[in-house]
Protein backbone atom coordinates (compact mmCIF):
# COMPACT_ATOMS: atom_id res chain seq x y z
CA UNK A 1 0.00 0.00 0.00
CA UNK A 2 1.29 3.12 -1.17
CA UNK A 3 0.74 6.80 1.34
CA UNK A 4 0.56 9.72 -0.93
CA UNK A 5 0.90 13.67 1.41
CA UNK A 6 -1.11 15.80 -1.27
CA UNK A 7 0.12 19.17 -0.32
CA UNK A 8 -0.94 22.16 -1.82
CA UNK A 9 1.73 25.01 -2.43
CA UNK A 10 1.33 28.19 -0.62
CA UNK A 11 0.18 31.45 -1.19
CA UNK A 12 1.47 32.50 -4.35
CA UNK A 13 1.39 36.32 -5.26
CA UNK A 14 1.27 37.78 -9.67
CA UNK A 15 2.15 40.57 -8.92
CA UNK A 16 5.73 40.69 -10.43
CA UNK A 17 4.60 38.47 -13.74
CA UNK A 18 1.17 40.52 -14.41
CA UNK A 19 3.71 43.92 -14.41
CA UNK A 20 6.18 41.84 -17.03
CA UNK A 21 2.92 41.62 -18.83
CA UNK A 22 3.27 37.64 -18.79
CA UNK A 23 0.20 35.52 -20.33
CA UNK A 24 -1.22 32.23 -19.86
CA UNK A 25 0.95 29.69 -18.31
CA UNK A 26 3.34 32.44 -18.20
CA UNK A 27 1.64 33.27 -15.08
CA UNK A 28 2.83 29.50 -13.67
CA UNK A 29 6.33 31.66 -13.08
CA UNK A 30 4.67 33.20 -9.54
CA UNK A 31 6.32 32.54 -6.77
CA UNK A 32 5.05 32.77 -3.28
CA UNK A 33 4.27 35.29 -1.11
CA UNK A 34 6.31 35.81 2.02
CA UNK A 35 2.72 34.52 4.03
CA UNK A 36 2.86 31.49 1.93
CA UNK A 37 6.27 30.85 2.58
CA UNK A 38 5.16 30.59 6.21
CA UNK A 39 2.48 28.68 5.63
CA UNK A 40 4.66 26.10 4.01
CA UNK A 41 7.67 26.07 6.73
CA UNK A 42 4.35 25.61 9.45
CA UNK A 43 3.37 22.89 7.15
CA UNK A 44 6.27 20.98 7.09
CA UNK A 45 6.56 20.97 10.89
CA UNK A 46 4.05 18.05 10.95
CA UNK A 47 5.02 15.18 11.83
CA UNK A 48 3.35 13.38 9.15
CA UNK A 49 6.07 14.15 6.85
CA UNK A 50 9.02 11.82 8.39
CA UNK A 51 9.91 9.03 6.91
CA UNK A 52 8.90 9.79 2.89
CA UNK A 53 10.48 8.28 0.33
CA UNK A 54 9.94 10.68 -2.31
CA UNK A 55 9.23 14.05 -2.88
CA UNK A 56 7.19 15.15 -6.53
CA UNK A 57 6.27 19.00 -7.53
CA UNK A 58 4.23 20.08 -10.31
CA UNK A 59 7.00 21.90 -12.01
CA UNK A 60 5.17 25.52 -11.55
CA UNK A 61 7.17 28.05 -9.31
CA UNK A 62 4.68 28.18 -6.55
CA UNK A 63 4.83 24.08 -6.17
CA UNK A 64 8.70 24.03 -6.85
CA UNK A 65 9.22 26.43 -4.22
CA UNK A 66 7.10 25.12 -1.69
CA UNK A 67 8.75 21.58 -2.35
CA UNK A 68 11.75 22.95 -1.92
CA UNK A 69 10.75 24.45 2.04
CA UNK A 70 9.54 20.76 2.90
CA UNK A 71 12.32 19.15 1.20
CA UNK A 72 15.25 21.10 3.05
CA UNK A 73 13.40 19.79 6.31
CA UNK A 74 13.34 16.29 5.39
CA UNK A 75 16.33 15.89 3.36
CA UNK A 76 14.76 15.01 -0.04
CA UNK A 77 15.49 15.69 -3.29
CA UNK A 78 12.73 17.16 -5.03
CA UNK A 79 11.53 14.96 -8.47
CA UNK A 80 9.75 17.29 -11.34
CA UNK A 81 6.80 15.89 -12.16
CA UNK A 82 5.30 17.55 -15.48
CA UNK A 83 2.10 15.97 -15.48
CA UNK A 84 1.10 17.38 -11.51
CA UNK A 85 0.97 21.12 -13.50
CA UNK A 86 -1.81 23.04 -12.88
CA UNK A 87 -5.07 22.86 -14.68
CA UNK A 88 -5.21 25.07 -17.93
CA UNK A 89 -8.05 26.98 -17.85
CA UNK A 90 -7.07 28.71 -21.33
CA UNK A 91 -5.83 26.73 -23.85
CA UNK A 92 -5.53 29.45 -26.53
CA UNK A 93 -3.46 31.08 -23.57
CA UNK A 94 -4.46 34.24 -23.86
CA UNK A 95 -6.18 35.22 -21.01
CA UNK A 96 -4.93 38.00 -19.17
CA UNK A 97 -6.95 38.92 -15.77
CA UNK A 98 -7.67 37.09 -13.16
CA UNK A 99 -11.10 37.74 -13.56
CA UNK A 100 -11.07 36.18 -16.98
CA UNK A 101 -9.41 33.33 -14.86
CA UNK A 102 -11.99 32.88 -12.45
CA UNK A 103 -14.60 32.82 -15.01
CA UNK A 104 -13.11 30.27 -16.64
CA UNK A 105 -12.92 28.30 -14.24
CA UNK A 106 -16.35 28.58 -13.17
CA UNK A 107 -17.72 27.20 -17.04
CA UNK A 108 -15.05 24.24 -16.50
CA UNK A 109 -16.44 23.42 -13.50
CA UNK A 110 -19.74 23.69 -14.48
CA UNK A 111 -18.71 21.17 -17.49
CA UNK A 112 -17.10 18.73 -14.79
CA UNK A 113 -20.41 18.85 -12.92
CA UNK A 114 -22.83 17.69 -16.04
CA UNK A 115 -19.51 15.22 -17.00
CA UNK A 116 -19.90 13.34 -13.98
CA UNK A 117 -24.20 13.24 -14.33
CA UNK A 118 -23.49 12.16 -17.77
CA UNK A 119 -20.12 10.79 -19.12
CA UNK A 120 -20.97 11.03 -22.64
CA UNK A 121 -21.40 14.78 -22.55
CA UNK A 122 -18.88 16.58 -24.39
CA UNK A 123 -16.94 19.93 -23.19
CA UNK A 124 -17.31 22.68 -25.33
CA UNK A 125 -15.09 25.18 -23.90
CA UNK A 126 -11.31 25.82 -25.12
CA UNK A 127 -10.32 24.84 -21.70
CA UNK A 128 -8.43 21.75 -20.46
CA UNK A 129 -11.11 19.13 -19.41
CA UNK A 130 -10.77 18.54 -15.53
CA UNK A 131 -11.28 14.68 -17.16
CA UNK A 132 -7.57 15.04 -18.60
CA UNK A 133 -6.40 17.14 -15.56
CA UNK A 134 -7.71 13.83 -13.56
CA UNK A 135 -6.16 11.39 -16.41
CA UNK A 136 -2.58 12.99 -16.34
CA UNK A 137 -2.96 13.00 -11.98
CA UNK A 138 -3.58 8.82 -11.85
CA UNK A 139 -0.68 9.02 -14.66
CA UNK A 140 1.67 10.81 -12.90
CA UNK A 141 0.68 9.29 -9.36
CA UNK A 142 1.24 5.46 -10.78
CA UNK A 143 4.74 5.73 -11.24
CA UNK A 144 5.24 6.03 -7.82
CA UNK A 145 3.49 3.27 -6.66
CA UNK A 146 6.80 0.94 -5.54
CA UNK A 147 7.20 3.74 -3.01
CA UNK A 148 5.29 3.53 0.48
CA UNK A 149 5.33 7.03 1.42
CA UNK A 150 5.04 10.01 -1.37
CA UNK A 151 5.08 13.64 -0.49
CA UNK A 152 3.48 14.97 -3.64
CA UNK A 153 3.02 19.29 -3.81
CA UNK A 154 0.65 19.91 -6.93
CA UNK A 155 -2.46 22.37 -7.03
CA UNK A 156 -5.86 22.64 -5.06
CA UNK A 157 -7.91 21.53 -8.29
CA UNK A 158 -5.63 18.74 -9.28
CA UNK A 159 -5.79 17.26 -5.92
CA UNK A 160 -9.58 17.53 -6.19
CA UNK A 161 -10.24 15.79 -8.80
CA UNK A 162 -9.03 12.18 -7.19
CA UNK A 163 -12.00 12.23 -4.69
CA UNK A 164 -15.34 12.07 -5.06
CA UNK A 165 -16.58 14.23 -2.30
CA UNK A 166 -15.63 17.81 -2.75
CA UNK A 167 -11.82 18.88 -1.08
CA UNK A 168 -11.08 22.34 -1.19
CA UNK A 169 -7.46 22.85 0.89
CA UNK A 170 -6.06 25.88 1.66
CA UNK A 171 -2.96 26.97 0.53
CA UNK A 172 -0.09 24.67 2.26
CA UNK A 173 -2.46 22.20 3.29
CA UNK A 174 -2.41 18.74 2.88
CA UNK A 175 -4.32 15.42 3.01
CA UNK A 176 -2.64 11.68 2.91
CA UNK A 177 -4.26 9.11 1.32
CA UNK A 178 -3.71 5.50 0.44
CA UNK A 179 -3.55 4.45 -3.50
CA UNK A 180 -6.26 2.07 -2.29
CA UNK A 181 -8.52 5.39 -1.04
CA UNK A 182 -8.18 6.60 -3.98
CA UNK A 183 -9.03 4.17 -6.49
CA UNK A 184 -11.88 3.55 -4.87
CA UNK A 185 -13.09 7.54 -5.14
CA UNK A 186 -11.99 7.21 -8.96
CA UNK A 187 -14.63 4.03 -9.36
CA UNK A 188 -17.26 5.81 -7.09
CA UNK A 189 -16.82 8.72 -9.77
CA UNK A 190 -16.99 6.00 -12.57
CA UNK A 191 -13.50 6.90 -13.90
CA UNK A 192 -12.21 3.99 -15.92
CA UNK A 193 -8.91 4.35 -15.02
CA UNK A 194 -7.03 3.76 -11.60
CA UNK A 195 -3.94 3.96 -10.01
CA UNK A 196 -1.56 0.97 -11.10
CA UNK A 197 1.84 -0.10 -11.67
CA UNK A 198 3.80 0.97 -14.43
Amino acid sequence: MTKFILVRHGEPTYDEVIKLNFKGTGLALAPLTPKGINEVKKTAENKIFENSDILISSPYTRAMQTASIIGQKYNLDINVEPLLHEWIPDLSNNYNTEEEFLELIRIAKSDWELKKQNHNHICSFKTEALEHVQTRAIEALSKYLNYDKIIVVSHGLLISTLFKEKIKLQTAGFIMVTDSEINENLKQIGMGKILCKK
